[in-house]
């Protein structure tokens, strides 16, 4: 199980605790002689609420992502180059998690079980893990990137794009190999009570609860913590580097210089790279928390109200949107 899946964990936790009263669907037949019944999970009037507005986000995120990505691709001149291959990959990550994990997130909320199938079960639970590790790790390497050039501009122009080449590289790699359990961690559950209901889970991939709780710190470990932690210590060192330079005991002399040295347009583009890692705390921190939270109360969608439980999980969905959004406000 992974933090993506967890508006369906609600069901799978709760078919596990009565898992005894069902059978499989090849023995209905026995299953009428049974007295349990199970209250399977329907389209409320919140979830509509979210699929719309999981659909609006989805429109909005196409259209600000392709219209900066446009925009990108004209700047030639204006950008450097390896902020820009950068900027370029971010920017498609984003339309990459646009396009898998929100239509998925709005039609399996429509449908609330499974009809894809084994195959579609897998495959887009790899890649809609896939696809949220992407924009996290484009993040970092910014930060990282203009950690380099403000704290050590000569190596960083030294090594130029191909080093922004290298650092795409690793990663969309790391997003590919990380994303990979989800292909034998999710399959096909079948129940034949109260009726035939299909979901598509990981009940029963996991041999203890142990190794379901670190596969889940695991991946929100990745997803989270060490990205934030990255991004964090480098905006930090920029800040410090920034601080030294520009502090007023400096002579005129060396504020020219340090003006030559760090110009307006990298000033610009470090408080770029501070908004991004902004706009990622603010919208996945409540998701990973609700996540957290849900590990160790499995009974929380029955404590906090249902469109409380909807809102924090598609908060998450704006850092697509956001994310064009900033680049846009600081290259105008």
């Amino acid at each position: 199980m992974s933090l993506n899946s967890q508006q369906n964990d609600t069901l799978v936790r709760y078919t596990e605790s009565r898992k005894n009263c069902f059978l499989p669907l090849n023995e209905s037949l026995a299953a009428s002689r049974l007295n349990c019944s199970l209250h399977l999970p329907t389209l409320t009037i919140s979830g509509v609420i979210r699929v719309v507005i999981t659909f609006v986000l989805f429109i909005l995120s196409i259209t600000v992502n392709t219209i900066f990505l446009v925009k990108l691709s004209k700047q030639h001149k204006k950008k450097a180059p390896r902020l820009k291959v950068l900027l370029d990959n971010l920017i498609a990550a984003n339309l990459v998690e646009t396009m898998i994990v929100m239509p998925m997130d709005g039609v399996w909320n429509i449908t609330v079980q499974w009809y894809g199938g084994e195959f579609l079960c897998k495959v887009l639970n790899f890649l809609k893990l896939f696809s949220m590790y992407c924009p996290a790790f484009m993040v970092v390497m910014i930060s990282v990137d203009r950690w380099l050039a403000i704290t050590k501009p000569l190596k960083s122009v030294t090594k130029g794009v191909h080093t922004g080449k290298y650092m795409i590289g690793v990663a969309w790699f790391f997003s590919l190999v990380l994303a990979l359990p989800q292909l034998w961690l999710f399959k096909m559950i079948h129940y034949s009570e109260p009726f035939p209901f299909s979901q598509c889970a990981t009940l029963e991939s996991f041999q203890s609860q142990w190794d379901q709780a670190f596969y889940n710190f695991f991946t929100f470990g990745f997803l989270f913590v060490i990205p934030l932690f990255i991004m964090l210590i480098c905006n930090f060192k920029i800040i410090i580097k920034m601080t030294k330079v520009l502090r007023p005991k400096f002579n005129q002399m060396d504020l020219n210089r340090s003006r030559n040295v760090l110009p307006q347009v990298r000033m610009k583009t470090m408080k770029m790279t501070i908004a991004f890692v902004t706009s990622f705390m603010i919208c996945w921190t409540p998701y990973y928390l609700m996540g957290i939270w849900y590990w160790f109360d499995p009974d929380l969608h029955n404590k906090l109200p249902e469109p409380v439980n909807h809102f924090l999980f598609v908060f998450g969905l704006l850092n697509p949107c956001f994310d064009p959004l900033i680049y846009g406000y600081f290259s105008l």
